[in-house]
């Protein structure tokens, strides 16, 4: 899972792949991951996303939300799929590259799709 999720984040042409792997670990986790767990980190890449350059500060934040989504796992009531969740988006937070701003562009576009897939599913 690891090698495949870097693969979308550091390469331009596996979006398609990309896709189907947001829209299978979204139909995996929707009923036991709610919509606002997700949510909560989803601001945080957002407000990253909004900021004119991609820095060494912005990748700092980035990284500061590995140990949020461990925490939000430590407080989900089912902690084997916010742990899928966590591992997916972990992956592709490692992928990110800061001298490569387009990683992160693409790492939005994940973790947009996981999200957008999971209210497609019936996420809570």
């Amino acid at each position: 899972m690891t090698y495949e999720i870097k693969s979308f984040i550091q390469r331009d042409d596996t979006a398609k792949q990309m896709v189907n792997f947001a829209e299978k670990l979204a139909q995996d986790i929707f009923r036991d991951v709610s919509t606002s767990q997700i949510r909560n980190a989803y601001g945080t890449v957002k407000k990253l996303e909004m900021q004119s350059t991609f820095t060494n500060k912005s990748h700092r934040e980035l990284l500061l939300l590995k140990p949020k989504l461990a925490y939000a796992r430590g407080r989900a009531n089912r902690k084997e799929a916010f742990k899928q969740l966590e591992d997916a988006l972990g992956a592709g937070i490692d992928a990110v590259d800061v001298k490569q701003p387009e990683t992160f562009k693409r790492f939005c576009n994940f973790f947009e799709a996981i999200l957008a897939y999971h209210k497609a599913n019936g996420g809570k």
